[in-house]
Order: C-alpha cells, then structure tokens, then sequence
C-alpha cells in the first residue's frame, strides 16, 4: 500500500507540474500574438501596445524570489494551487479588459503570478525525479507546448471568435487545474517533499561560489535572449515573410508555433543529453551554437528566417535542462526553491526590460536586426562565462544515475 503511494505520488506531482509549466508559457505569451491585432482595438502603435506588458514581464523573474522563499519555507503545493488560481483569474481579467488600463493591470498580474511556477514548481519536480536531466528535459517540452500552442490558438481566436476568448478560456481551464490540484493535496494524493527522489552526491565546497557567479550572468543573458524571441517571433516573421507565407493572424500563430513545437523536441533531447554527460558540457556546446544562429536570424527572410529561428530556438532550449541540473547540484536542498527563484529573477525579470527595448526599436526602425545582433551578442558572453564552471558535473551525474 505505502508502496504503491510512493510510485504514485511522485507521478501525480510531476504532472501537475508539466501542467504548471504548459499553463504558464502559454498563458505569458499570449499577448505576443494578441498584440499584432489590438492595437486597432486601442488606437496606439505596436510597440505602445507590447510596452504595456513589459512590468508584468518583469514580475514574472522578480516575483521568483519570495515565491521561492515561500516555497520553501511554508508548501511547495500550497503555493502552486495560489499559481493555478491566481494566474487563470488574472487572464480571464485580461480577456474582458476594456482599456489599456485594465489590460495593463491584467498583463501585470499574469507575471506577478507566472513568477510562482519556476522557482517552486521546478524544484518540486526535480525532487521527484528518478532521473533529473530526463525529467527536466520533458518538464521543459511542455512548456514550449505551452509556448507553441498559444499563437496558434489566439490567431484562430482573434480570426473565428474573439482576442477576448483567447484569454478567458485557457484561464478558465488553469483556474480549475488549480482546483484539482487543491482537491489532490487535500487527499494526501500528492505533498511537499522534504528531499530528493534520488540524492545526489555534494560537490566541492569552493565550487558553490564560483557556479553561483557564473551562472548569475548565464542566466541573465538567457533571459534576455529567451523573453526577446519569445516575445517577438509573431513580429518577425509577419515583417520578414511575404504575404503570400502568411496572409492571416491564424497564418502567423500556426508558423509560430509550429517553430516553436519544433524546437521543443530538443528540450527532451538536452535533458537525455545532460543525463549521460557533463551538464557543463551540454550547456556551453549549445550556447556556443546559439551565436551564429541569432546571427542569421538577424539577416534572413523568406524561408531561411523559418529555418533560422528553428535552429535558434532549437539551440536556446537544449541546455535549459542542464542549467536547472547545475542549479539542482550546486544548492542544498532547504534553499533550492529560492535559488531557483534567485535564477529566474535574472532569466524572466531582465525580459520586461528586452519587451520593452524591442517596442522601441521596432518603432524607430521597422525591424528586429539590432535586436537579434543584440542577443547574439548576449549569447557570446555566455559563452565566455560557462567556460569558468567547474568540470565536475560528469562525474557527480554518473554517481547519481548509478544510484
């Protein structure tokens, strides 16, 4: 019997949380897409209209820290049924907002309560993992699902029924998620965990310091880079593609998310990667080949610009399961929610302020090529960064799988 419960629980709870990770880059991109209809509904240019989600762009990486903390210190499931709740509320709000006002405190409160799911949800899961860097790795796969789903479903919104149902109903759906999650933990079917599934084996003191400042710009330039595409893909590609690619705001949505749902097949691949070798290896050799793809984003139209942001976003989310294992390794388990929340205030806040740069220099200059030099730039002291973590990950990953 408490067998079985063991198999089960951490099965329960590992769902929940793929369900927490679709839930929440679905619903923080919607206005990506949504944003290239309204601002007919609003009488202001694009680059006002995306502006206007850049604070809760912000919340959503500064809000990691006490979500984390709380995380920690009181339920890591108590805290996520508040995500569920709070977040699918919030995009209803959104949805039936009538100004820019309204639609300004909407988008805000989406980040507010988006910035729970990272630091506790993912802590959570990797505590419930068997096999961290695969777990991780599909974790990751359904939150791009979440990221490809949502420009097809507001372009098929905006075209056959409303932009106001392409809020109001995925935030319906996360607010009875949020539900079942409550009914779940009330049942003692799912619970906090107070260690990990399989532990793995401490590093060296010296190296907690030396990863920790590595990381802290690793994982601001990730933000950067990760906000910045996420956020104006729709744009760049009804910019740098002929009417004739895509004539329509479900067009848009459907390449947009079909590029993404692409790349979201090698956030599986990096995790079954950062499993069987060094994390540290992972992480740089995919960082390194993020440069020249940002580069060619930057340059290319027609059909290449398809293939290169393929290949962009492709790269950018194969190491993300290896960042969250060197995380995972570097931090003792009572502060692992925080310091996953300290992660992503770097890698989600910094992206309010690449939403609003993009706004701005989209307006002044009709394209996105500075930009994506930009993150191609960004990618590169990343580069030079992770060369300074330590070499050790092999070694305690192969400790840990052999457990």
């Amino acid at each position: 019997m408490n067998t079985s419960r063991d198999d089960t629980g951490p099965l329960i709870s590992m769902a929940f949380s793929n369900a927490g990770h679709v839930f929440t880059h679905m619903l923080t991109i919607l206005y990506a897409t949504a944003v290239l209809y309204l601002p007919g509904e609003f009488d202001l240019s694009y680059g006002e209209m995306l502006g206007l989600s850049s604070v809760g762009l912000i919340l959503f990486g500064v809000g990691s820290l006490p979500a984390g903390w709380f995380g920690d210190r009181w339920s890591q499931v108590g805290m996520l049924v508040i995500f569920f709740i709070g977040i699918g509320v919030s995009t209803v709000l959104t949805g039936l907002s009538t100004n820019t006002t309204h639609l300004f405190i909407g988008l805000s409160l989406i980040g507010l309560f988006a910035s729970i799911y990272h630091p506790v949800g993912i802590a959570w899961l990797v505590a419930c993992a068997r096999r961290q860097g695969l777990t991780l790795g599909v974790n990751g796969a359904f939150g791009h699902l979440g990221s490809a789903v949502a420009p097809v479903f507001v372009g098929l919104m905006i075209d056959y029924v409303s932009w106001r149902a392409a809020f109001v109903l995925p935030g319906a759906i996360a607010i009875l998620t949020g539900a079942l999650l409550w009914v779940a933990w009330a049942r003692g079917w799912v619970s906090d965990r107070s260690a990990d599934r399989i532990p793995v084996p401490a590093p060296a003191h010296g190296d907690y310091r030396r990863v920790f400042l590595v990381l802290l710009v690793t994982m601001a330039c990730n933000g950067f880079v990760y906000a910045g595409m996420m956020n104006t893909a729709p744009k760049v590609f009804e910019v740098g593609l002929t009417v004739t690619l895509v004539d329509s705001y479900t067009g848009i949505g459907m390449l947009t998310g079909t590029v993404i749902g692409l790349s979201s097949v090698c956030s599986f691949i990096g995790g079954w990667l950062a499993d069987r070798y060094s994390p540290r290896t992972i992480y740089l050799m995919f960082w390194m080949l993020l440069v020249p793809a940002l580069i060619l984003v930057a340059n290319a139209s027609g059909y290449r610009l398809i293939g290169a942001m393929l290949l962009a976003m492709s790269f950018l989310v194969t190491f993300a399961a290896a960042e969250n294992m060197l995380v995972a390794q570097y931090t003792p388990f009572r502060w692992r929610s925080v310091a996953y929340g300290a992660r992503f205030v770097l890698a989600l806040g910094i992206g309010g302020l690449t939403v609003y740069v993009a706004g701005d220099l989209f307006d002044r200059t009709g394209t996105f090529g500075v930009l994506y030099l930009l993150f191609s730039a960004a990618a590169l002291v990343a580069v030079l960064c992770a060369f300074w973590l330590p070499s050790t990950g092999r070694v305690i990953r192969k400790q840990a799988v052999s457990n």
